[in-house]
């Protein structure tokens, strides 16, 4: 099973990937582009640029070429896209032409799980910070219900709103077999 954990920053998407990595005995984490990233050497700005957010979505593409069959990736293009676009210059990327990459991409996965923020789990992010995480969160709902990226029938999709405690269940439960 290919899973991805999806959700802007502060939604406790590494505690999920941690939960489920225990639940899923065969499974390896697919850190982050970030942290991959990161690891490598690239200096990002604080916060991200446009430029890093497409840094990390190349990145993601790359990771999700992996061909093994148990794997739980901490993002995906899914919502480094949705990143893109709530960016001030987002004008700058022309994300139609990264659109059959991240569908080619986003395909190998069995289950996209996307966390949206709870109120419950309030990081007290300063203004400006908020209102793109905000932005953000609107535009991962908007292109997984508009199907931007052909997911339906190719991905099952598990929206998970409100409070972090009960989400394992209810993402082991949307697991075939």
């Amino acid at each position: 099973m290919r899973i991805a954990v999806c959700g802007t920053h502060a939604t406790g998407k590494s505690t999920l990937v941690a939960e489920l990595a225990d639940a899923l005995p065969g499974h390896v984490v697919v850190p982050e582009p970030y942290e991959i990233l990161e690891e490598r050497g690239y200096v990002f700005a604080h916060p991200p640029t446009l430029d890093d957010y497409v840094v990390q979505l190349r990145q993601s593409l790359l990771s999700l070429r992996r061909a093994a069959p148990n794997l739980i990736f901490e993002r995906s293009p899914l919502d480094l896209a949705a990143y893109i676009l709530a960016s001030p210059d987002a004008d700058r990327v022309d994300l139609d032409a990264w659109r059959a990459p991240i569908t080619r991409a986003l395909a190998t996965l069995d289950l996209i799980v996307t966390l949206h923020p709870s109120p419950a789990h309030d990081p007290g992010l300063p203004p400006d910070e908020a209102r793109f995480r905000g932005a953000v969160d609107d535009i991962l709902r908007d292109l997984v219900n508009d199907d931007e990226f052909d997911l339906e029938g190719r991905a099952e999709i598990l929206t998970l709103d409100g409070p972090w405690e009960g989400r394992l269940p209810r993402v082991l439960a949307a697991i075939p077999g």
